[in-house]
C-alpha cells in the first residue's frame, strides 16, 4: 500500500449513506447508525442539475488523475469523491466555499441545490439498487460517516446538513490519545461497506493526534451482465498497448446481442448492459490515434453526450478480463482544479466547528474493479482528513487495444466508476 505522503489522502469524506426513499427498505450495513427518518425527502426538481454537476466533476477529476499515470491503467470513482467533498463543503465559507463550488460544478442556488440534488440521486439509486442480489439486479450501496474527536464542538447546522442530505452518522473517536485505534475503526467501517475490497483506506501515518475530523464515503457495486459471457469461449489473444507492446490476455467472447452503440470523431463505443437494465458499462475505443486523443476531449459535454447518445443494435462483443486497484492522492489534483485554499491555513471551515481553525490535510481515495465473464465487482472509498493548520515544512469491439470505460446509471445519467485499461494484465496496488 502507498503511504499517506505518496498519495493525496482525501479529507476523510464519507460518501453519502445510500438510503432508500421514505417508506422503502434500507440497507445500512454493519454498525451504521443513521436512519431513513433522518433524511430530507428527495426533490426530483434538483436531480438533473446535480447529475450534470457530477458528470462535470467526474470528467475534470478523471483527466487530472489520468494525466499523472501516462500509459498506465486508471480507475477512480469521482461520485464517491464528490459526495465526500459535498459533505466537506457544508462546513466551508468565504473563498474556500466559492472554490469548492466551482470544482464541484455546484448548481445555483449554492450550496442548497447541490446538497438537495446529491441527496435525491443517492436516495433514487438506493431505492433501485441497495436491495439487489448482484445477479438478477445490481447491488449498489453507498455510506457516509462523520468521525470527530470526542471533545470537538460541532455546529448544529453542519450536523443537520450531513444527517439530512448525506445520511452521515456522527462517530466520536479519540484522535488525540488513541489515533491508531481511531484509524483502525474507520478502516473497519470502510472495509465492512466495500465487501473487504478496500481494507485499509487510511495508511498508518494518515491519522495522528492533531486530526480533528474525518469525513468518509464508501461505494460498492456487484452486478451481473445482462448477457453473460461463456467462460468456455474465453481465449488468450493479443492486446496491443498504446506504446506498441503486445500482451496476450484472456479475451471474453459475447453472444450476438442488442446493446448500445455509438460512433464519434475518432472513437466508437458500446454500452454493455447489466442485468436489470438499470446500469451499464460504456466502453470507448479510439478508431484513430491512441486513447490519449479521446481523453483530451473528455469534459462534461462529451461525457453527457456519450451516456445519452447510444442507439440499440446487435453487437458482437469481445472484451478482456481485468482486475485493478488504485489508491490515489487527490490533494494536488483538487488544488490544480481550483480549490487550493481548503488545504492552507487560510481555509475557512468555521461552519464545521466553534472550537478551532481547521483545514483539509489530505483527501484519500482508493478504487477497486474486477471484470470477468459473469459481471463486475467494484468498490471505492474516500476520506477527507481535517486538522488545525500547521506551518509548512518545506517543499513537499474487438477490444484489443487500450480503452476507456464508464459504469453509469441509465436513469440519472450519473457516472459511478471511470477508468482506462492500458494493459489488462496489470493488477495495480495489492
Amino acid at each position: 500500500m502507498v503511504s499517506r505522503r505518496s498519495l493525496l489522502r482525501a479529507v476523510p469524506i464519507a460518501a453519502a449513506a445510500l438510503t432508500a426513499a421514505p417508506g422503502a427498505p434500507r440497507w445500512l450495513g454493519p454498525s451504521s447508525t443513521s436512519t431513513s427518518a433522518d433524511r430530507v425527502p428527495p426533490d426530483l426538481t434538483t436531480m438533473q442539475a446535480a447529475a450534470t454537476a457530477v458528470r462535470g466533476f467526474t470528467a475534470d477529476l478523471y483527466r487530472t488523475v489520468a494525466s499523472t499515470r501516462s500509459g498506465g491503467n486508471v480507475v477512480c470513482a469521482p461520485y464517491s469523491v464528490g459526495l465526500a467533498l459535498g459533505m466537506t463543503r457544508a462546513g466551508a465559507g468565504s473563498v474556500t466555499a466559492d472554490e469548492m463550488d466551482a470544482v464541484l460544478h455546484a448548481p445555483h442556488p449554492r450550496p442548497s441545490a447541490l446538497d438537495s440534488g446529491l441527496n435525491t440521486i443517492d436516495q433514487t439509486l438506493a431505492e433501485r439498487y441497495q436491495d439487489g442480489d448482484g445477479t438478477r439486479r445490481p447491488r449498489l450501496t453507498t455510506a457516509n460517516a462523520l468521525w470527530t474527536h470526542v471533545d470537538l464542538g460541532l455546529r448544529p447546522g453542519f450536523q443537520e446538513t450531513l444527517a439530512g442530505y448525506y445520511g452521515a452518522a456522527p462517530h466520536p473517536v479519540d484522535f488525540r490519545d488513541a489515533p491508531e485505534a481511531a484509524r483502525q475503526q474507520i478502516n473497519t467501517w470502510v472495509s465492512d461497506r466495500t465487501n473487504a475490497k478496500i481494507p485499509e483506506l487510511l495508511q498508518s501515518d494518515a491519522v495522528n493526534s492533531d486530526t480533528r475530523l474525518i469525513l468518509t464515503n464508501a461505494l460498492y457495486l456487484m452486478a451481473a451482465w445482462k448477457y453473460p459471457f461463456t467462460a468456455a469461449a474465453t481465449a488468450v489473444e493479443p492486446f496491443t498497448r498504446d506504446d506498441g507492446g503486445i500482451v496476450n490476455v484472456p479475451i471474453m467472447r459475447g453472444p450476438f446481442d442488442r446493446m448500445g452503440y455509438l460512433e464519434g470523431d475518432g472513437w466508437r463505443a458500446v454500452d454493455v448492459p447489466y442485468a436489470g437494465d438499470g446500469l451499464a458499462m460504456a466502453i470507448v475505443m479510439p478508431t484513430r490515434g491512441d486513447l490519449a486523443a479521446v481523453e483530451a476531449n473528455l469534459n462534461v459535454t462529451w461525457l453527457g453526450a456519450l451516456l445519452a447518445g447510444f442507439q440499440i443494435t446487435d453487437v458482437q462483443l469481445r472484451l478482456p478480463r481485468w482486475r485493478f486497484r488504485l489508491p490515489v492522492e487527490l490533494r494536488a489534483a483538487l488544488g490544480s482544479l481550483g480549490m487550493p485554499t481548503a488545504f492552507t491555513p487560510q481555509a475557512d471551515f468555521t461552519g464545521m466547528s466553534t472550537d478551532t481553525a481547521l483545514c483539509i490535510d489530505d483527501v484519500v481515495h482508493e478504487t477497486f474493479i474486477a471484470v470477468d465473464e459473469k459481471g463486475t465487482e467494484a468498490a471505492a472509498a474516500t476520506a477527507v482528513i481535517v486538522r488545525p493548520p500547521s506551518v509548512p515544512q518545506g517543499p513537499q469491439f474487438f477490444v484489443n487495444r487500450p480503452f476507456l470505460y464508464v459504469i453509469h446509471d441509465l436513469l440519472t445519467g450519473v457516472p459511478l466508476f471511470l477508468g482506462r485499461v492500458h494493459d489488462p494484465l496489470v493488477a495495480g496496488q495489492a
